[in-house]
């Protein structure tokens, strides 16, 4: 089966999609205004005035009217052109009335505006009417636009523009007044007809009409300028001082900002008051052409938008401003919304088969029953019956043109696929347990229940109604009733908490199932109490029948005084009084802590610290002696013949007592045996105190020898060699026996 437009319906829509796009402003643009001026003369109140309009206006293309109102004693003719106004209709684009007043009895025109200036003579004249008259003409018959009235007045004229704003304020835009004034009494005199926008000229050194306010010839009186522009301000809840907006450059055609520009701001009512002060400016400065003109209408007009093409919508809000046949483009496709046939489809603006759907948008535009093949399968979707082939048919389908949706849970018009909360119930899918029941959004416990039909929302098993009861959070499972006895029933709806028998009214201890009575108060149930009679016990640790808080050593049952306060116990002390001391290890009744030799019952001091108790130390006051085993009275560290009571010291060191040495210094000699004093050792002859020496060595000694150097011979004569030996050899052994006798 083949899908597809017709082939004459597909010629049709290519023909209409290469056709040139429309815009609603071709063929519309601005009137190029001239100077070819164009006048007309009309009257009100029986008197006439003229209306300049520049080239090329047209009537139903409205211009603002300006109204030129000229000083006492001049023209309408000669205050517009001393104004530059005639220049300004084609420059600025506006239409200029230029009437006059009325002429007096002495033949000066004159405006009948407040009782200070300017009807001297009470002449009958009512130039509201007349003005308002002319207004209405021009708006009426010559194209001024009802919003854009703007009068400006000089003196006289000045005065009279106030007039106007006081009694006509509901059909002017602004005024500007140039050396004028308001009422003198303004909450009287002048009545709240409207808002216009109020521009207060005045140079400082006008003399006729003075700036601080005054009369003229003795007259009324008038306000100054600054009270003239705070009347209006104040009426218009304006802020009640001027803020200074810089300076502006009206007269002297110099280049130079002489006029301050003063603006009293923040109007409540939506309406503009502002003063230009001339500064040294006289009555009838020289105003710049075309700067006058330019600066004080642009201030006029600043908040007026023109209707540009006559059809009745201002230029700030007409999407066409030239166009008079369009003003709106809801789509914004630049054809206006009168000959777009679609005015919601910005792709296209016309509908050839009047289905309400243009081209392009229109998928069949030659069909008036179809527009759209969501799923560009060939058929048009109302013929369709699942129009964007989601496999989901239109009729069970909530989204049948969108191929991505099929569900739209909440009916918020967002499927499903793109909705984050399906249900609308607030939460976020990613956020909600149950994204796709509007009744449930959490499951704190995760047992698959939502929250709001869980009974028992955190699991912790007690339900949320009993944790309401009981004070607890029934959404936090680590939050539960406190239940001392476990019976399912919280404390604090529970008459006996600790499930003992004893209601919490009369239990001592109503969270302790063990204990219901304190006897003796002390806040320790009878039941543990050791001490149930006595407040000052509760514990017996080592069971010793004294309470822990008098028992010096609860946790020892041997013990539980300490009378000396040295940490043991008095049983075990030996010297319970002492805190110095508690034991004696060898019982000689002295204290370890003093015993120098606690293990010794027969020492217990050591007066020299030697080591050796007193009672053995035979010198208990010499630390460096303690023994004297020959009891010679020197001690053995000390005697050199500790065991020989007659010898201590061996000065020599030759092992000779000094007692029994002969020679005590000499340790090489101790005995004399023949005291010729000639030690033994060095006595040639020990046994002859006659000799000593025997230099020759032949036995015969030096001084019996003749020959005491020749070893043969020794005597004048000669010597029995024989008997001299033996003589000799009998000479030895006798010193020999006597040394032996003298060790012994």
């Amino acid at each position: 089966m083949a899908f597809g437009l017709p082939g004459g319906e597909q010629a049709q829509v290519e023909e209409i999609e290469d056709r040139l796009w429309t815009d609603s402003n071709d063929g519309y643009g601005p009137i190029n205004y001239t100077n070819e001026h164009t006048t007309a003369t009309f009257t009100s109140e029986g008197r006439s005035a003229t209306l300049t309009m520049p080239g090329g206006h047209v009537y139903d293309r409205p211009l603002p009217l300006v109204v030129g109102l000229h000083g006492y004693s001049s023209s309408g003719f000669f205050n517009a052109w001393w104004m530059s106004l005639y220049d300004s209709v084609h420059q600025n684009e506006h239409l200029l009335l230029t009437p006059d007043g009325t002429m007096n009895i002495i033949g000066m025109r004159f405006w009948n505006a407040t009782e200070a200036c300017c009807n001297l003579f009470g002449t009958e004249v009512d130039d509201v009417a007349f003005l308002a008259g002319l207004i209405d003409q021009a708006i009426q018959n010559y194209g001024a636009d009802p919003e854009g009235v703007v009068l400006i007045g000089h003196s006289n004229g000045a005065f009279m523009s106030h007039r106007m704003a006081c009694d006509q304020g509901g059909i002017i835009e602004s005024i500007v007044s140039l050396n004028g004034a308001t009422w003198d009494d303004f909450a009287n005199d002048c009545p709240d007809t409207g808002r216009p926008n109020i521009l207060h000229v005045h140079g400082s050194l006008d003399s006729v009409i003075q700036y601080a306010g005054g009369s003229m010839t003795g007259g009324n009186t008038y306000p100054s300028a600054p009270q003239s522009t705070a009347f209006w301000a104040d009426r218009s809840g304006c802020d009640a001082s001027w803020t200074d907006l810089g300076s502006i450059d009206l007269t002297g055609s110099d280049g130079a900002p002489e006029t301050d520009n003063l603006e009293h701001l923040n109007c409540a009512d939506g309406n503009r008051v502002a003063h230009w002060r001339i500064n040294d400016g006289t009555h009838a400065p020289p105003l710049n052409d075309p700067g006058w003109a330019d600066e004080s209408l642009s201030w006029a007009l600043e908040d007026f938008s023109r209707d540009s093409d006559g059809d009745g919508y201002r230029d700030d809000v007409d999407a066409f401003i030239y166009n008079p046949n369009e003003w709106a483009d809801a789509d914004g496709d630049k054809v206006g919304d009168n000959t777009d046939q679609c005015d919601d489809d910005p792709t296209g603006w016309i509908d050839s088969d009047g289905d309400g759907v243009c081209v392009p948008s229109d998928a069949f535009p030659n069909n008036p029953y179809e527009w759209s093949d969501a799923d560009g399968d060939g058929t048009g979707d109302n013929s369709d019956a699942d129009d964007d082939n989601d496999g989901v048919a239109d009729f069970y389908d909530a989204f049948p043109l969108d191929a991505n949706e099929t569900v739209d849970t909440d009916g918020d018009g967002v499927g499903d696929n793109a909705d984050t909360d399906d249900d609308n119930d607030g939460w976020d899918d990613a956020q909600d347990a149950f994204p796709l029941d509007p009744d449930e959004h959490s499951d704190i416990d995760g047992d698959g229940v939502g929250d709001n039909a869980d009974a028992d929302d955190d699991g912790d098993g007690w339900s949320d109604a009993d944790e309401l009861s009981c004070q607890t959070d029934p959404m936090d499972r680590a939050d539960v009733p406190t239940d001392t006895d476990s019976d399912w029933e919280c404390d604090l709806l529970d008459d006996d908490d600790d499930g003992d028998g004893d209601p919490d009214g009369d239990d001592q201890f109503p969270l302790d199932s063990t204990e219901w009575d304190d006897s003796d108060g002390d806040g320790v149930g009878d039941n543990a109490d050791a001490f149930p009679e006595d407040a000052a016990e509760t514990l017996d640790s080592d069971a010793d029948g004294v309470g822990d808080n008098r028992d010096e050593f609860p946790q020892d049952p041997s013990e539980w005084a300490d009378s000396d306060g040295d940490g043991v116990g008095d049983n075990a002390d030996s010297f319970p009084d002492d805190s110095s001391e508690w034991a004696d290890s060898d019982g000689d009744g002295v204290g370890d802590n003093a015993d120098v030799f606690p293990e010794d019952p027969s020492e217990w001091a050591d007066t020299d610290g030697d080591g050796v108790g007193d009672n053995q130390d035979a010198f208990p006051d010499d630390p460096s002696e303690w023994a004297d085993t020959d009891g010679d009275g020197v001690g053995d560290n000390q005697d050199a013949f500790p065991g020989d009571a007659s010898e201590t010291v061996d000065t020599d060191g030759d092992g000779f007592g000094d007692n029994m040495d002969a020679f005590p210094a000499d340790p090489l000699e101790w005995i004399d045996t023949d005291g010729d004093g000639i030690g033994d050792n060095s006595d040639a002859f020990p046994l002859d105190p006659a000799e000593t020496e025997d230099t020759d060595g032949d036995r015969v000694g030096d001084n019996a020898d003749f020959y005491p150097d020749d070893p043969t011979k020794w005597e004048e004569g000669g010597i029995d060699i024989v008997l001299f030996v033996l003589t000799a050899v009998a000479a030895a052994l006798l010193g020999l026996l006597v040394y032996t006798g003298r060790k012994k």
